[in-house]
Parts: C-alpha cells; sequence; structure tokens
C-alpha cells in the first residue's frame, strides 16, 4: 500500500499537545486542518467535513450540511442565513443555531429529519481517480455502499446489517466476512451518555476502546485476507470514537484513555500493513461547550479551530478542500477534483431513515 489515511475524528490540536501519544508524536509532519471559510470558527458537522475531505469540494457543491438534514438545495435565504452565521459578535452557539438549523430547515431536501446518504454526493471520493485498488473503512456518508475500485465498507449514520436494506460492503459478497456476531459496524451497543445520563462515561468509553481495537482488527484482517493485497495502492480507516467519548465528558483521565487506544489501535494496523507513507486526518477539534448550550448533557463540543493533520510526508494541508488535491498529487494525478462520477445513478428516495437515526440518536446526534 502507497499510502494510508487515518481518520482520528475529533482528534484536536491543544489534546495532542498534552498527551503521550507515541505514534503521533513519531510523525515527521503535522499541522491545523480548518474546514472551508463558510463553516471556519462557526460549526462543522462530520459528515459535511468528511465528504469535503475526500471529494475536495466545498460544501454547496456536494450537498452534504450534517447527519440530520437531507441535501442542500439552496433557497433565496440562504445567503442571508450565511451572513449572519459568520458575524463574530454573535456568540458561537448562536451562530452555530443560525447555520445548522437555518439552512438545515430552509435549504435542505427533506430539511431536519432526513439524512445523507452516498448517492447524495455527485462527485468521486478521492481513491476513485486511482488506477490501483483501495480498502475503505468507515468513511461516514459511504452508505449505500456503491461498486468502486477496491472494497469500501459503509460509516456512520448506516444502519446495523439487521437493519439495512441497501448494500454496507462492495463488493456485497464481502459483507457476511466484515459483520458476524462480534462486529456489528462503527456504533457500539449503548446509549451514549449524552442522551442518557445513567450510563457511565467509565463504561462508554470502555466500548469504545473495545469497538477502536475491534475496527484495527477487522481492517487487517480484510488487508491480510485479501488474495491480492499487493494491489490495494490507498487505504481509509476510520477511528471515531474520540468524537464520541469527549462530547460525553470532560474527565482528562478518559479522554487520555481513548486518545491512546486510538494511537496504539493505528500504529497496529500500520505495522501489520506497513504502507510507504501515512496520513492522520481529523474532521474537526474539541472544546468547552458554550453556556448557553442546554437540554443535553454535554462534555466537550466541537471546535472548528482545532482540527490536525499529520502525516510521514509534508502533504502540506491548511484546509479540507486541501486534501484530495494534496493526495492526488502525492500519487502523481494531474486532475483537478472534483469530479463528477461517471456511470453512477443518483437514487433520488430516501432509505433506512428510521433505522439511520436510531443509530445516530445513540451515539448523540439527536
Amino acid at each position: 500500500m502507497d499510502l494510508l489515511v487515518v481518520g482520528w475524528d475529533a482528534a484536536t490540536s491543544t489534546h495532542l499537545r498534552a498527551i503521550d501519544l507515541p505514534f503521533w508524536d513519531s510523525l515527521d509532519h503535522s499541522g491545523t486542518l480548518l474546514p472551508e471559510e463558510l463553516f471556519h470558527d462557526t460549526y462543522i458537522s462530520t459528515g459535511n467535513a468528511w465528504t469535503t475531505i475526500t471529494t475536495g469540494a466545498p460544501f454547496e457543491d456536494h450537498r452534504v450540511l450534517g447527519f440530520v438534514h437531507g441535501p442542500y438545495v439552496g433557497h433565496p435565504l440562504a445567503g442571508p442565513i450565511k451572513w449572519v452565521a459568520n458575524r463574530s459578535v454573535l456568540p458561537r452557539l448562536v451562530r452555530r443555531g443560525v447555520l445548522a438549523f437555518g439552512l438545515g430547515n430552509v435549504a435542505t431536501e427533506g430539511g431536519r429529519g432526513a439524512s445523507p446518504q452516498s448517492t447524495d454526493v455527485p462527485f468521486k471520493r478521492v481513491w476513485e481517480y486511482l488506477s490501483g485498488n483501495a480498502l475503505v473503512f468507515g468513511l461516514p456518508v459511504s452508505y449505500p455502499t456503491w461498486e468502486t475500485n477496491g472494497i469500501l465498507i459503509s460509516g456512520v449514520p448506516a444502519p446495523t446489517p439487521e437493519e439495512a436494506t441497501q448494500p454496507l460492503v462492495s463488493p456485497a459478497e464481502l459483507q457476511p466476512t466484515v459483520f458476524d456476531e462480534d462486529f456489528t459496524g462503527y456504533h457500539v451497543q449503548m446509549d451514549s451518555p449524552v442522551n442518557d445520563e445513567n450510563t457511565s462515561v467509565e463504561a462508554f468509553c470502555d466500548a469504545h476502546v473495545d469497538k477502536t481495537e475491534a475496527v484495527a482488527d477487522r481492517y487487517i484482517d480484510l488487508y491480510s485476507d485479501h488474495d491480492e493485497r499487493e494491489d490495494f495502492e490507498f487505504g481509509f480507516v476510520m477511528l471515531r470514537s474520540i468524537d464520541d467519548v469527549l462530547h460525553s465528558t470532560t474527565d482528562k483521565g478518559v479522554i487520555e484513555r481513548i486518545y491512546r487506544a486510538t494511537d496504539r489501535a493505528t500504529r497496529r494496523v500500520i505495522d501489520e500493513i506497513n504502507p510507504d507513507d501515512v496520513l492522520v486526518l481529523s474532521d474537526h477539534g474539541m472544546g468547552p461547550r458554550s453556556p448557553l448550550r442546554v437540554g443535553k448533557n454535554i462534555g466537550l463540543d466541537h471546535d472548528t479551530t482545532r482540527g490536525v493533520w499529520g502525516g510521514t510526508a509534508p502533504f502540506g494541508l491548511e484546509r479540507q478542500l486541501d486534501v484530495t488535491p494534496a493526495i492526488l498529487e502525492y500519487f502523481g494525478i494531474d486532475v483537478e477534483p472534483p469530479q463528477e462520477k461517471d456511470g453512477y445513478e443518483l437514487v433520488k428516495k430516501r432509505i433506512d431513515e428510521t433505522a439511520v437515526h436510531e443509530r445516530l440518536a445513540d451515539l448523540g446526534y439527536r
């Protein structure tokens, strides 16, 4: 494998400087990774950020605002809403609400209560520009999966295998290999303390440590068991537990534990696969919640200014829009993204909404 990208969802620059993380600290290059201007210093959603990162398309083109709204379709009020959301004189939580709820309710198809699916995104993902195969595991907004060059396993907000009506894995015949009674997907089998105050933060962290290790195991197995694994040119694996755990607590011991588990799992994947280069990315950082935030037991909340990247090569990233072009340059591909998918029919119907939102609720999104 030439390049392996590891998603550390919500990894935060201030935490990475404060916590002893052997793998992260071994990377030769690192920097801050910021969202596009519209979301800078306001709010960024996991679904929005990873779609920008992996397509090279800005929000208004790729159409994913967040996990709990349908695809962006525009509206005459969209311009004024964006203008208000970027007025720094307003409290950040107010600006976040204006952007997320304002655009979400008036400028998306289906509004709040819908959710994005892969067929809402009209552009190629970064690995689809490559001539070789990719092994992509857990990328947000990749459900339902589609025929692609290599192996693709859906991430949040995909439903569980029992609930899914569309493929969670491509090629579909690999789905029984990926999912079994020991591995049911990205989510843990318990409610987030954000939604259920009776859930122990320590137990929730325990579950996510186990999940992080299980994702690493399954990714390594998929790579090792592939008959022609030397054909994998590019890899991506999402480790999303930092986000979920940090939403639930401000306890430094718990925070350090989930970071260390993520660092160990990454090191293990790297050791087993031995890629030529590694790129670690976060979609946003985490910071103190606003005192205006009420109604949920939030620990830390999204902070758009603290996202990071780190790598074994000088990728020179500054914004999420830089990632796909930088990866294509790494592979020597002279193409300017985003480019529309070829031969891919966009399915307009909404699918599995109840199951998807149940999983989002488990994670504290609703």
